[in-house]
């Protein structure tokens, strides 16, 4: 069997495992109907064969309800974005917390959110500023 290089593939198809799953979609066929792919491709995308194109990204994250450039960028294929929202290698406990995030519903992704604004101003709040950012008072 031949098989692309692509590093991602595990991580990916995890990913789009679990977004599966928290949309509804219990089969691939389903989730290819529903994105107007393929079920071959998918099947592809997990054998290894081949690696998901930007048009076939664009149409899961419509029909999963997610961001085109997250998604792109989990499945190492965001070149063709001029901006990816995502990196591809994220510790584990972003991963997790992306995932969550994005198999939520909304009410939880507010909450989640939240959570998230309280972290960042802790952070802000114990992280020493460069020099010449600290507030100068004349003397």
């Amino acid at each position: 069997m031949r098989t692309v290089e692509w590093p991602e593939r595990d991580a990916f198809i995890a990913h789009l495992d679990r977004l599966k799953e928290a949309r509804g979609f219990r089969y691939d066929v389903a989730l290819a109907e529903a994105a107007d792919v393929s079920h071959s491709a998918i099947s592809n995308w997990r054998s290894g064969k081949q690696k998901p194109s930007l048009t076939a990204i664009t149409k899961l994250a419509t029909a999963l309800d997610v961001n085109p450039h997250d998604l792109a960028a989990r499945a190492g294929v965001a070149e063709g974005f001029a901006q990816a929202s995502t990196p591809t290698q994220l510790p584990p406990e972003l991963e997790t917390l992306l995932d969550h995030y994005q198999t939520a519903e909304s009410n939880r992704r507010a909450e989640l959110l939240s959570f998230v604004s309280r972290v960042n101003e802790w952070f802000e709040g114990t992280t020493p500023r460069p020099i010449g950012e600290r507030d100068r008072r004349a003397g």
